[in-house]
């Protein structure tokens, strides 16, 4: 096994579709992007916090997360627009995901500029100012028997 991660790293492939060999040059392959990673617009058609719980807070608190990925060396200024069926939108609600990291948004932690009511159908528009990926999870946990969803939200 290859233990020179400095270079591509053990079977790595790289931008042709090939694979890098152990210590082999990454200019051309794997390791450098021209194209950032992600998209800077996102739409979750599908939210809704739950009443209730069941279970330990706050692990087991009924909950929508957005799951915010920032592959980029700029931190990324990050705003949630809510969208009801029967009221004008809500936010922004604005968050920040430091450049090259992970960020794990709580829908029900987003307070200013109001919280987000629960058991209330709603959707969301996410707008970053850097390229990011997004992932929308959702635990309903209003019975003993939990249901937990997840899907890669829509780039817009």
């Amino acid at each position: 096994m290859c233990d020179d991660w400095s270079a591509a790293g053990p079977s790595r492939g790289d931008a042709r579709g090939g694979w890098l060999a152990c210590g082999e040059d990454t200019a051309q392959g794997f390791g450098v992007s021209e194209t950032p990673l992600g998209h800077r617009r996102w739409a979750i058609a599908d939210g809704y916090i739950p009443q209730g719980s069941h279970g330990p807070e706050p692990e087991m608190t009924s909950h929508e997360t957005a799951s915010i990925l920032n592959a980029s060396d700029r931190d990324a200024q990050v705003r949630f627009t809510i969208y009801f069926a029967d009221r004008e939108p809500a936010g922004p609600y604005r968050v920040t995901v430091p450049a090259r990291r992970t960020r794990h948004v709580r829908f029900n932690d987003l307070v200013d500029p109001e919280p987000i009511p629960r058991a209330t159908d709603f959707s969301c528009v996410i707008e970053s100012d850097q390229p990011i990926v997004v992932q929308h999870t959702r635990l309903d946990s209003r019975q003993a028997e939990n249901a937990l969803i997840t899907t890669i939200a829509f780039p817009a």
